[in-house]
């Protein structure tokens, strides 16, 4: 989809390339987890329908592409976890990024750095406190 006519025009199918990458995203995240038993990861069906409050079956469909309310709510999900949406989103992604950490402040590793001597500095000034009551 190049341009606003091929949007407008678009039918449910030229957009089930998002449930396809959300799937992709999930399984990525099963791998990436290190439960022993892969099927009791906090990632699979199973659980993620238990955490959006769905069905089983709806995040099976939500992968097989139709869009609904749990698509988008993935969606952002999956970018608390670093994911870029434009990357699950735009049909021509080969130029996104997968991963949008530098979006996200909480893993800019200036931040971390940063919050990492902040809390050195309060752990110090706690301690002299205490020695001097």
């Amino acid at each position: 989809m190049k341009d606003m006519d091929e949007i407008l025009n678009a039918t449910a199918k030229d957009f089930y390339f998002i449930g396809e990458r959300l799937k992709l995203i999930r399984e990525e995240l099963i791998e990436n987890d290190d439960v022993e038993d892969k099927r009791s990861s906090i990632f699979s069906r199973k659980n993620m329908a238990e955490r959006f409050g769905v069905d089983y079956q709806t995040i099976t469909n939500v992968e097989r592409g139709p869009l609904s309310l749990t698509t988008i709510k993935l969606i952002l999900y999956y970018y608390s976890l670093g994911y870029n949406p434009m990357w699950i989103m735009s049909p021509d992604n080969e130029f996104i990024t997968k991963h949008n950490v530098g979006e996200n402040v909480v893993y800019q590793s200036d931040v971390q750095d940063q919050y990492k001597e902040l809390e050195s500095s309060i752990v110090t000034a706690l301690s002299l406190f205490k020695e001097n009551l």
